[in-house]
């Protein structure tokens, strides 16, 4: 079996369960990970909505051990706000954060957000630096 390394978490295989909106909550993320997905990515959670606590944004990020390792996927185009919805998803627990650079539905590349964010390279440098630090 295929062995991909992401930093210090080591992957398992090749297939990794991407972000659904609508669908890959905690108990179907379990479920793909029991029957082989590599890792398991939460929902794409709106770093801004981070910052006002909003319940249902919470739930999003919940990780079970049973579905590890597992990414946490963030959303946004501000450095600050993707910075501090990083360390807000850290305590969950991912074994990492993953950026969303692709989604290209109107409601998330209209503020800048998603694949709008490609249009950017200086400002995806910029979020990530913020991510990270």
């Amino acid at each position: 079996m295929d062995t991909i390394k992401i930093g210090a978490v080591e992957l398992m295989g090749r297939a990794v369960l991407a972000p659904m909106a609508g669908a890959g909550d905690r108990a179907f993320r379990e479920v793909c990970a029991a029957y082989g997905a590599a890792m398991t990515v939460s929902e794409m959670v709106s770093a801004k909505a981070l910052q006002f606590n909003d319940k249902k944004t919470k739930d999003l990020m919940e990780l079970g051990d049973a579905a590890r390792p597992s990414a946490i996927q963030l959303f946004g185009s501000e450095p600050g706000v993707m910075a501090e919805g990083a360390k807000r998803a850290m305590e969950f627990f991912p074994d990492l954060i993953d950026i969303n650079m692709g989604c290209p539905a109107p409601k998330i590349t209209g503020p800048g957000a998603g694949s709008a964010l490609m249009k950017n390279p200086p400002l995806c440098g910029e979020i990530v630096a913020a991510v990270k630090a």
